[in-house]
């Protein structure tokens, strides 16, 4: 048996070839450009000792992509999505102090605050102080530490 290719045939192959090449990347993250929707998903749970507010305040409390009152560490100048779904009672927002129910919002680089289902935007700029929170509007103590870096002295 004998096989002849033309360089129509091979031409089909080398893009049947590159296509599926192209899809691997795209399903492992190989695509450079490409960005995640959301930094990080926030839901409500009910605390437990991992939180660091455990015993104070409310017995629920913010969870960061699985993680109980997870301290975070952003960096000046990128901006971070945060992707709520913490309950009608539990109103996200960016804070300058840990207590939350409604106190010491923040407002500069951040759009959304006081949200319970959506999207929270925060772009940490030169003014914003090097410690902030994330809390609830209606409980105390159901959130947890954003630590603001600068570019150069990020490690994570």
């Amino acid at each position: 048996m004998q096989y002849s290719f033309s360089i129509r045939s091979a031409l089909f192959a080398a893009i049947l070839f590159l296509a599926g090449v192209a899809q691997v990347q795209a399903a492992d993250g190989g695509d450079a450009g490409a960005q995640e929707k959301y930094d990080f998903n926030v839901v409500s749970v009910n605390k437990d000792k991992t939180h660091p507010y455990f015993g104070q305040g409310d017995s629920m409390g913010f969870a960061i992509n699985g993680v109980q009152g997870r301290t975070l560490e952003l960096v000046r100048g990128k901006t971070y999505t945060f992707n709520v779904d913490t309950g009608v009672m539990h109103d996200f927002y960016i804070a300058a102090k840990p207590v939350g129910w409604g106190k010491a919002a923040m407002t500069a680089g951040v759009q959304g605050n006081y949200t319970y289902k959506g999207v929270v935007t925060f772009t940490p700029n030169a003014e914003t102080p090097d410690v902030v929170y994330y809390v609830c509007r209606n409980h105390k103590f159901m959130g947890g530490e954003i630590r603001i870096v600068n570019s150069s002295k990020s490690g994570k």
